[in-house]
């Protein structure tokens, strides 16, 4: 039988310096909790050192993490990027980490880049500028991911920065994607109203894009699915076999 699942895909942890320290996997968590989540998404900038983390904390978790990564590209357009493991995640990363520029972080002036066990204990720092592009097409990028069997989603679409409409003005017709993502500051029927030819074309989903925990109080996405697992996931996207996403303009 399906059901619907609730869905936060797009939120950072510590690691991401415009984050807040406050974000760490046990608050991450609890705060998915109680917002009645069962697929949530963690993507920091260009990196996945604390998806170990999250993964290791999530174990009385009901439902779906969704290991990620959010690319910034060559075009300065952030693409969020899913996998169905660990080590797949972990694997893009390598490939993320051989384009990224090597110039290194400025915490006082961009914010600490903390890398944290599964308590949220800080037991490393993250050297190497994160929110910098990598030298790495919109198409690289995409063709990476689906080699690697991953989820391609350009991140908070309406934005006229780091946004795909607002840096590309258009989304090309061969561009690998599975969804398009809008953030929480713009409604359901104003996207609609925006952007109808994206909601004709792809499967939509609307996140937090949190960097702190008030951020989390947002709850629009919901899947149709049998169980919230990657595999239907996959299916939701395409519309296949009943599976769907569904989205409700509520908070």
């Amino acid at each position: 039988m399906l059901r619907e699942f609730p869905a936060d895909l797009h939120v950072h942890t510590c690691l991401s310096p415009c984050a807040e320290d406050e974000m760490v996997p046990p608050n991450i968590l609890n705060m998915a909790k109680l917002m009645g989540i069962k697929i949530l998404g963690i993507a920091d900038h260009n990196s996945a050192k604390n998806l170990s983390a999250v993964m290791e904390a999530s174990c009385d978790f009901d439902g779906l993490i969704l290991p990620g990564i959010e690319v910034q590209t060559r075009e300065e357009v952030h693409v969020l990027c899913y996998f169905e493991n660990l080590e797949l995640a972990m694997e893009f990363e390598d490939f993320i980490y051989q384009h990224l520029p090597p110039r290194k972080n400025d915490p006082k002036r961009l914010g600490r880049q903390y890398v944290v066990d599964k308590m949220g204990n800080v037991i490393g720092e993250e050297d190497r500028l994160l929110i910098a592009s990598v030298g790495l097409s919109i198409d690289n990028v995409s063709e990476k991911v689906v080699e690697l069997g991953g989820i391609v989603i350009p991140a908070h679409a309406e934005r006229m920065s780091f946004g795909i409409i607002g840096q590309l003005g258009f989304i090309p017709e061969d561009m690998k994607i599975d969804a398009v993502e809008f953030s929480k500051n713009i409604s359901v029927d104003e996207a609609r109203n925006k952007f109808p030819d994206i909601f004709t074309r792809y499967s939509v989903v609307f996140s937090s894009d949190a960097h702190c925990l008030k951020d989390m109080v947002f709850r629009k996405t919901y899947f149709l699915l049998e169980e919230p697992t990657f595999d239907e996931l996959g299916k939701a996207f395409k519309g296949r076999s009943g599976r769907r996403v569904i989205l409700k303009d509520q908070f």
